[in-house]
């Protein structure tokens, strides 16, 4: 199809999905959030895709959010529109190839949540961050406040969240909510190489790394150490094939 509010590039292996709407800041519309997950569905058919950078538009904004004045109908089915954004980042999330996020800019609300749904980020030394939902009377559903209690703990996050003010890049690193800081005319050159990288590694390994963690996080201990073991029988599976085919 033709993306309207996304672009597509391509370094190698590595597809570069650019949020298109930097008159917008990239905010996030119903049609973009739509048209992230149709995007995801061709990566994950074309073997021609090692991995994945998600960035924004411009030089101001990785993604400022919901975008509430465009795109989504505020007297409607509210719950829906959570529930669809929901879907596509967790279809980003348990993506069975990488993704990085490459944040050159402003990752405000739902922006923030988009880059938590990566494996990895790359974030510009001056990039803003955080949660401000609370300020204006609502509060994050796009994954914050279940993801990042998760990552940094309760009251790390109950700070990030009520009080929603911004943090600077290295105090996110500190917390773990992010992966490196970078000068801003870097970090999309970074995010590739981080991406080119991952997508070198064997992709049955990456694939069932990233399902152990991403359902291990949603059990007990117990039950994802089974999920481990199902998935360590499955890789070792795999390269056994693999030498007896290269034996003949």
């Amino acid at each position: 199809m033709t993306f309207q509010h996304i672009k597509i590039e391509t370094r190698d292996a590595v597809a570069v999905v650019v949020i298109d709407r930097h008159e917008r800041r990239n905010a996030l519309a119903e049609q973009t959030i739509t048209e992230l997950g149709i995007a995801f569905d061709q990566f994950a058919a074309d073997p021609a895709v090692s991995a994945v950078v998600i960035t924004g538009a411009g030089d101001k904004a990785f993604c400022m959010g919901a975008d509430l004045e465009e795109g989504f109908d505020a007297a409607g089915d509210v719950k829906s529109i959570v529930l669809a954004g929901q879907a596509v980042f967790q279809k980003i999330e348990r993506f069975p190839k990488p993704v990085v996020a490459a944040v050159n800019g402003y990752a405000l609300g739902g922006g923030f949540e988009l880059m938590l749904a990566c494996d990895m980020s790359v974030v510009a030394d001056n990039a803003p961050l955080g949660q401000p939902e609370c300020g204006r009377g609502v509060i994050p559903g796009w994954g914050g406040t279940q993801k990042i209690p998760r990552i940094c703990g309760k009251n790390a996050a109950l700070e990030l969240l009520l009080l929603g003010h911004r943090i600077r890049p290295e105090k996110a690193l500190e917390l773990g909510l992010i992966n490196r800081v970078a000068p801003k005319e870097k970090v999309l050159d970074e995010a590739v190489a981080l991406a080119a990288r991952l997508g070198r590694q064997p992709a049955h390994a990456v694939a069932l790394i990233k399902d152990a963690v991403s359902r291990g996080l949603e059990t007990s201990l117990q039950n994802g150490l089974a999920i481990e073991a199902d998935n360590f029988a499955q890789a070792y599976a795999h390269i056994s094939a693999a030498a007896k085919d290269v034996k003949g």
